[in-house]
């Protein structure tokens, strides 16, 4: 076996010990949910309910009586229902071993996230403020010849979700979008430092942008595909424009990476076990970034984000009001006669 070789099956186990970590994280993680008997029946009465398409708030009574009569506290039975609607996957257990390593990264993360929070500012002037996202919007109804409605999303007012699982829920694109910024630009043949500062600048600037859409869509707004058949939140199909990008681009960019790190660039980064271990410090740091956006913009401006786009949404398009729901085995789109997403 050459040493290159050697060198490449080493990058490749450094890359696979966070997923090895995910295994024993899954596995806590059910543990603190409720994997017990009883938490598994109010979990299959539950779905029922969200799968039914009325709101949550109407079988409240019911889903407390549920929960008495299987000994489940109040806060057990909220992050039972906040997994259901916010379900976590690989990915997000990828993220977690950088709470472990926090008091290490949070001065490079401290570094990166300070340009961010003016940034994010700069791009909600853009997007909300000037109505940019809202051009953007009428442009894609325009080309998809979709129908925008308002429909209520899954849910109880009353009884608000365990915020750190909805937290976790939105961080994988956040991260992910730092590790492919760092593997775009790591293709240049600069020295390391160079690389690192493009890369905190490519990586704000879609961050900031990327959370203001994602904030503004997160609320009742859907799109209605008639010719195919399909209900699409607006949210969704943000995630799923940038989702497979990442995702494919992570995967294809990191192998070609690896396998030829030693004729694209020059330094220490020609190592390709150096260059491991820099993208699981990049992901773990974004990591950081993401969590500390979740409290300092999400759990602040987030809302009032969301509130202003729908305003405008609302004023120049004035959505329908509808309710998905199946009865008797059928999907049926009831039109709720309201034209006020908040109502």
């Amino acid at each position: 076996m050459s040493e290159h070789s050697g060198d490449i099956i080493s990058a490749i186990l450094i890359l696979i010990i966070p997923v090895l970590l995910t295994v024993p994280l899954r596995v806590l993680w059910s543990w603190w949910i409720g994997n017990e008997p009883e938490h598994l029946h109010y979990k299959e009465r539950f779905t029922s309910v969200i799968d039914s398409g009325y709101p949550i708030k109407n079988f409240r009574a019911e889903l407390d009586r549920t929960a008495r009569q299987y000994d489940i506290d109040i806060e057990r039975q909220t992050r039972i229902e906040t997994d259901m609607l916010n379900p976590l996957d690989m990915r997000h257990f990828l993220l977690v071993p950088s709470l472990v390593v926090w008091p290490i990264l949070s001065i490079p993360a401290g570094f990166v996230f300070l340009p961010l929070l003016p940034v994010t500012r700069f791009f909600e002037w853009i997007l909300i403020e000037k109505r940019i996202l809202l051009l953007v919007l009428k442009l894609v109804k325009r080309a998809t010849g979709w129908d925008v409605v308002w429909m209520e999303r899954p849910g109880d007012p009353s009884r608000p979700p365990e915020p750190v699982i909805a937290a976790i829920h939105r961080l994988p694109i956040t991260v992910l979008l730092g590790v492919f910024a760092y593997l775009i630009v790591s293709y240049l043949s600069f020295s390391f430092n160079v690389i690192a500062a493009i890369t905190v600048g490519v990586y704000v600037i879609l961050v900031a942008a990327i959370s203001i859409i994602r904030a503004a869509t997160s609320g009742s707004l859907v799109f209605i595909d008639a010719r195919n058949r399909k209900v699409i939140p607006a949210d969704s199909f943000v995630e799923q424009l940038i989702g497979p990008w990442v995702g494919v681009g992570l995967f294809f960019l990191l192998s070609r990476q690896i396998a030829l790190s030693s004729t694209i660039r020059d330094g220490t980064l020609s190592d390709p076990s150096f260059f491991a271990i820099t993208v699981v410090l990049v992901l773990y740091i974004a990591t950081l970034i993401g969590i500390s956006l979740e409290l300092s913009f999400f759990r602040t401006r987030g809302r009032a984000v969301e509130v202003a786009f729908e305003e405008q949404v609302e004023d120049i398009m004035s959505p329908d009001q509808y309710s998905f729901v199946r009865h008797l085995g059928r999907y049926q789109l009831v039109d709720a006669g309201i034209n006020n997403p908040e109502s």
